[in-house]
């Protein structure tokens, strides 16, 4: 079965692109992403950013899925399974399958120097997420949230961008934002 490529179709691509550049080739680099879906993201940042063996990326998915509508007609074991093909060359990844609470609650502090957040799209799911990738993201490193305009029509509080900008609204001080459109970008001061 084929699956859609949103790491390319939405523009994030564009944005690593423009945003990590400077990043690549760099030794000793953490990256961080909540929700992995088919690898897309995670194959562009290996190939094209992490690439000194020192440098990591560690994926976080639970690979099922959500009640959003674009899930409900997939087999999210075989959209892990399309992940796991992509990936298994890849000696600087890790791959956690459970739930970015899991994860985030062991997460060293100030450890990442970039956090992609694309996991839970419920304004709550993404505060937290938001919140305790805070923590752990290095001072002067990127944060970046997917979606931050999409919408199911169900209410706001079931859209990322609530969420968004209540974490944005509680750092204020503590934040730059360096790209504002379908995704948020922003860096720790």
């Amino acid at each position: 079965m084929e699956f859609p490529n949103w790491f390319a179709n939405t523009g994030a691509r564009d944005n690593f692109r423009k945003f990590l550049d400077p990043y690549k080739g760099q030794p000793d680099l953490q990256f961080l992403q909540l929700g992995a879906y088919t690898g897309d993201a995670t194959v562009w940042l290996l190939d094209n950013i992490l690439t000194d063996s020192t440098s990591h990326l560690t994926d976080v998915d639970t690979w099922e899925g959500s009640d959003e509508y674009a899930h409900e007609q997939m087999n999210f074991s075989e959209v892990e399974s399309v992940y796991d093909s992509k990936t298994e060359s890849y000696a600087n990844l890790t791959k956690f399958k459970g739930t970015t609470l899991e994860w985030l609650k062991a997460a060293p502090l100030e450890y990442y120097d970039f956090v992609y957040i694309d996991a839970d799209h419920t304004a709550t799911g993404v505060l937290l997420d938001a919140e305790l990738s805070y923590l752990s993201t290095k001072r002067g490193g990127i944060m970046a949230f997917d979606d931050y305009l999409w919408s199911e029509g169900k209410g706001a509080h079931l859209e990322p961008k609530m969420g968004i900008n209540a974490f944005l609204g509680r750092h204020t001080y503590e934040l730059e934002i360096i790209f504002n459109g379908y995704q948020m970008w922003v860096v720790k001061l």
